[in-house]
């Protein structure tokens, strides 16, 4: 279901991973959209600002739209002294949702994760969450959890990232919970527990 990509495909450079086949009943991608990560750049850019929640779901992500434009002040800005990514998430060449990444020597932090309100209700969170663990795991070998914080009242994003392993800490951030998944190093291979 997800491969290591080796070069670019089409219009935009992607990352390493990308999601080719249909998920199960469980958590369900419906038609296969040969999603994958690109890095927000100049070529995707004003692609990205397309990306639009819900206005009942901006509360959830970031308060303000477009998600991305929130998504490229903090990488510019650099909040926390972390290395910021900003990533687009692809079928094609459309961008169909935004997500940034905020790396530590040990730690990856998942914010402002949008997917478009057109493309929801096709499991595309999940494969984005997928592709996001996968991208972690292969590109940061000194990382040893992945963190995010979750609004209360999204119960939908709540039980996505627990399907993908997330459990809540029990501390909040801004109240808002922590989730956290470690990444299971041993063995040589990197992984997710």
């Amino acid at each position: 279901m997800f491969g290591l990509l080796h070069s670019s495909s089409g219009r935009y450079p992607v990352l390493g991973v990308a999601c080719t086949g249909q998920f199960d009943d469980h958590g369900g991608m419906n038609d296969p959209l040969h999603l994958r990560l690109a890095r927000i750049d100049q070529h995707n850019w004003r692609a990205s600002l397309e990306v639009r929640v819900a206005p009942d779901q901006l509360a959830f992500v970031a308060g303000y739209q477009p998600v991305s434009l929130v998504i490229l002040a903090k990488a510019y800005v650099r909040p926390g002294d972390l290395d910021w990514e900003p990533l687009a998430l692809m079928t094609e060449d459309s961008v169909v949702g935004v997500a940034a990444l905020a790396h530590s020597a040990t730690r990856t932090e998942l914010f402002h994760l949008a997917v478009d309100s057109g493309t929801q209700g096709r499991g595309v969170g999940t494969a984005a969450v997928a592709l996001v663990l996968a991208h972690v795991s292969e590109t940061r070998p000194g990382c040893e959890e992945v963190q995010l914080t979750v609004h209360t009242e999204n119960k939908r994003a709540q039980r996505l990232y627990r399907r993908s392993g997330f459990l809540p800490t029990g501390q909040l951030r801004d109240g808002e919970p922590i989730w956290l998944l470690k990444i299971n190093r041993g063995g040589g291979s990197g992984g997710i527990r």
